[in-house]
C-alpha cells in the first residue's frame, strides 16, 4: 500500500478540495501553500512573490523540504500543493512510492472559484489569474502531467461525486 499521495494542480483546480477529502479517508493532510504562507507572513511579502524567492534563494526543492521537516516517515499523508518533479523526487527520497493525483479544471472555472474564495493571494484581475498560471507553470506544474498516476477532471463535479471518485482511487491503491 503506499502511504505518500500528492496532489497537484493549477490554483482554482481543485486540489486542496481533493486532498482534504482525502484526509477524511485517514491521511495526515499538509499544505505546500502553508508553509509558502507562513513564510510570506514571516518575511511581510505576498505569498505570490515569497513562492518565487524561496525557490531562487533555496532551489527547487525547498518548500517541500520545508514541509518534510513535519512529516514522519510510515505516516499515511496526503501532501496538497505539489509543484514539480523535484518535489515529488524529494518525497520519494524521503517517505517512498508517492501517488501523484493531478487535478484539472478549465480557466473559466479555475478564476470563478479563485476570485469567490477570498483567500489574499486570489487574483484580483483576470491578467493577475493568467500571470499566476505561468508562474506556477514555470515552477514546473505542467511537468507533473506526465507523472501523474491518476487524473481527475473537476470541471462540474459535486463533493459527492468528487468524494465517490476518491474513494474508488484509494480502494485501488489497497
Amino acid at each position: 500500500m503506499i502511504n505518500v499521495l500528492a496532489v497537484a494542480g493549477l490554483p482554482g483546480s481543485g486540489k486542496t478540495t481533493v486532498a482534504r477529502i482525502i484526509e477524511r479517508r485517514g491521511y495526515l493532510y499538509y499544505s505546500l501553500g502553508d508553509v509558502v504562507r507562513a513564510e510570506a507572513e514571516r518575511r511581510g511579502l505576498t505569498p505570490d512573490k515569497t513562492a518565487v524567492i524561496i525557490r531562487l534563494e533555496r532551489g527547487r526543492k525547498a518548500v517541500i523540504y520545508e514541509l518534510l521537516k513535519s512529516v514522519k516517515p510510515g505516516e499515511k499523508v496526503v501532501i496538497d500543493g505539489i509543484r514539480s518533479i523535484e518535489e515529488v523526487e524529494a518525497l520519494e527520497e524521503f517517505l517512498g512510492a508517492v501517488f501523484l493525483i493531478y487535478v484539472v479544471a478549465s480557466r473559466k472555472v479555475r478564476y470563478q472559484r479563485l476570485t469567490g474564495r477570498g483567500r489574499s493571494d486570489d487574483p484580483l484581475s483576470f491578467s493577475q489569474f493568467l500571470l499566476r498560471d505561468l508562474r506556477e507553470l514555470r515552477f514546473g506544474l505542467a511537468d507533473l502531467l506526465s507523472r501523474a498516476d491518476y487524473i481527475i477532471v473537476n470541471e462540474t463535479k459535486s463533493i459527492e461525486e468528487l468524494e465517490q471518485e476518491i474513494g474508488k482511487v484509494l480502494l485501488e491503491l489497497r
